[in-house]
């Protein structure tokens, strides 16, 4: 009976023990909104989106002009030149879905591969400090179903102030 009340013993000391975890919890979408490196990501990103929209701006104006065009002149037209001013239109039409499509493609390329970056030299520093601090554990707020969170267990400012450091030194 003694040995029985004895090893309960253990068995609780040794989960107690594992209750008093040190835990982190890191929120990425912070990072990349308050980091250097994430704004810098997030106006090229923008830079490419704007100058995309004027692409395809101009495009849909000459889509306009030449609906515009055809509606004015519609009447005088013959009926073969009617034909191949609406085939000229929709495939003015198709280009510019292709485009829009190809563009927002290469939009989601670009995000893809800037925050396979990012998130990579962030899961550095989180080890880092994760190592440095004696966390066992940092969670991520948007993928681990985080419900509550105290403030003392948040290290985003943390991270973003190291990652910070990081990025103007390597510039």
């Amino acid at each position: 009976m003694r040995r029985v009340s004895i090893l309960v013993m253990v068995i609780m000391v040794a989960f107690s023990a594992n209750a008093f975890a040190k835990i982190g919890v890191l929120d990425f979408q912070q990072v990349l909104k308050q980091s250097e490196s994430g704004k810098e990501v997030y106006n090229k990103l923008q830079t490419q989106a704007d100058d995309y929209d004027k692409k395809l701006q101009t495009l849909g104006d000459k889509i306009k002009n030449m609906q515009d065009e055809y509606t004015q002149k519609e009447s005088i037209y013959k009926e073969d030149t009617k034909e191949k001013k609406r085939t000229e239109i929709q495939r003015e039409i198709r280009n510019f879905n292709t485009a829009k499509e190809d563009y927002s493609k290469e939009l989601k390329r670009l995000e893809m591969r800037h925050l396979k970056r990012v998130q990579d030299e962030v899961m550095k520093i989180v080890t880092d400090l994760g190592k440095e601090l004696g966390y066992e554990v940092i969670l991520e707020v948007q993928n681990s179903a985080v419900l509550y969170m105290a403030d003392s267990v948040n290290i985003t400012d943390n991270v973003i102030k190291r990652y910070d450091n990081v990025f103007k030194q390597g510039k």
